[in-house]
């Protein structure tokens, strides 16, 4: 049996760090990446994983950016966040490659706020891919592209099942979003935006005050809503698999210990490896090349 797969990376800020296990745990089990389609943070880590980097190298960058994470603003920028130090973690990963000399094909998605579509990126420099996935509207800079403003990709396909399957729609797709929550975790506990970047005396001060409430209930808003677009999108494109990670309680720009996220994604991968491996079944097979087959690949 031939254990090859394509990849759909969901977006979710530094949820993302739950791929690196993921992805991790696929490659322990003989698995071959034969592509990957990436949303937002999906698209940050799976292009670092198709450009062919070590699997150690990415998790030592990524533990040594989370001692001293820095999303702050560079002035010039139109935007509360800045994405220099991450620019700088992610350059010697794959600052000067493009994605169209990747060993594994890779698609990474972003949305035009000039058009109001979707805007797939399959070729050109990566590391200009990478930073327009993730260019969360009003957080990240916007990229300029062309005619096209371009923003964060996981606005329209937060996680990008579709065009993982135009790699090889006979094989299985793995998707793997990054909003599952723990079942006791109330949404009015998350994280409020860039609160463990200001003073703890201004902190306290926010809070307590009517601002600090309309910021929670905004950003809790938007949490929810990003998380209900990814399942109705699941459930439509219908992957093979649907990893799992419980990772949806942490803000997206939240500090966190990214060992436990990737421990969480490994953990999420290998439950499901029984539901992997029965997805090669002859009569999972057969409907894959049925329903799918006349795709055209990317």
């Amino acid at each position: 049996m031939a254990k090859e797969i394509v990849l759909a990376l969901g977006g979710g800020g530094v949820r993302g760090c739950a791929h690196i296990g993921t992805y991790r745990c696929l490659l322990d089990h003989g698995y071959k990446i034969k592509g990957i389609a990436g949303s937002s943070a999906g698209g940050m880590f799976g292009a670092a994983f198709a450009a062919g980097v070590n699997l150690d190298e990415i998790e030592d960058v990524v533990i040594d950016f989370f001692k001293h994470p820095d999303f702050s603003r560079r002035w010039n920028d139109a935007a509360f966040g800045g994405t220099g130090h991450l620019e700088a973690a992610l350059s010697p990963l794959i600052g000067e490659k493009d994605i169209e000399d990747f060993p594994i094909p890779f698609i990474a998605t972003a949305v035009s706020i000039t058009t109001g579509e979707q805007v797939i990126i399959s070729k050109g420099n990566a590391l200009q891919a990478v930073l327009a996935t993730i260019a969360i509207p009003g957080v990240f800079p916007s990229q300029y592209v062309e005619e096209n403003i371009l923003v964060d990709g996981a606005i329209l396909d937060p996680v990008p099942v579709e065009l993982a399957r135009r790699f090889d729609s006979t094989l299985p797709v793995v998707a793997v979003p990054l909003h599952y929550r723990p079942r006791d975790f109330r949404p009015d506990q998350m994280w409020l935006p860039f609160s463990n970047y200001l003073p703890e005396a201004v902190l306290k001060v926010i809070v307590n005050t009517r601002f600090g409430d309309i910021m929670r209930a905004m950003n809790t808003s938007m949490e929810l809503v990003a998380a209900r677009l990814a399942q109705l999108s699941l459930e439509e494109a219908k992957p093979d698999v649907i990893v799992k990670p419980i990772v949806g309680q942490y803000g997206s720009l939240e500090p966190i210990d990214p060992v436990k996220l990737i421990a969480e994604g490994y953990r999420a991968m290998e439950e499901c490896l029984p539901e992997l491996k029965s997805s090669y079944s002859l009569v999972n097979s057969f409907l894959r090349i049925s329903k799918y087959g006349g795709l055209k690949k990317s």
